[in-house]
């Protein structure tokens, strides 16, 4: 069996989990009682969760959260006075569908920014990009684009953004 152009033939399609998939198999003889259509569903389902997750990950990178929060890291005990049914719903992303707009409000060390990214990593798991900015910093970028004329640039890029996070600190 030809199994060197096979696997150059699968990085030449960009396919790293299936060659990486087809290499275990090929390594491990337990693979070998399995069907023709299950090993290759074992490949394809490899390659797809690889990409899946490269693209969550390439979203969570853009946007820079400042904190790699998670809706399963949030602590609803009574004194945090979060909903745990109302959060869990923002994490679904039907508010992003129907174009609202979230604002978390509460006292200086209440938990608003992990909260925020929370949601925000929420979203990028639900195939939405997301943008998080301190509002000065926004402001800043918004003014320079403007000086240096690439301001309907910057407008574009933002408009294409499924959701913009605004830290309100001027």
């Amino acid at each position: 069996m030809l199994v060197q152009p096979l696997l150059d033939k699968l990085t030449q399609l960009r396919l790293p989990a299936f060659r990486e998939g087809l290499q275990e198999q090929l390594r491990n003889a337990q693979y070998s009682e399995l069907a023709f259509e299950e090993r290759l569903a074992l490949l394809v389902d490899q390659e797809c969760t690889r990409r899946a997750s490269r693209r969550v990950q390439r979203r969570t990178e853009a946007a820079a959260f400042p904190f790699p929060a998670l809706i399963e890291d949030l602590d609803f005990s009574p004194p945090r006075g979060l909903d745990r049914r109302i959060v869990l719903e923002l994490a679904q992303g039907s508010w992003i569908d129907q174009h609202l707009n979230v604002l978390i409000d509460g006292p200086t060390g209440a938990g608003k920014t992990f909260l925020a990214c929370a949601l925000g990593q929420a979203a990028c798991r639900n195939n939405f990009t997301i943008r998080y900015f301190r509002t000065s910093r926004l402001l800043q970028q918004l003014v320079q684009a403007h000086q240096d004329g690439s301001y309907s640039t910057l407008l574009t890029r933002l408009a294409r953004t499924g959701v913009v996070q605004l830290r309100g600190d001027l």
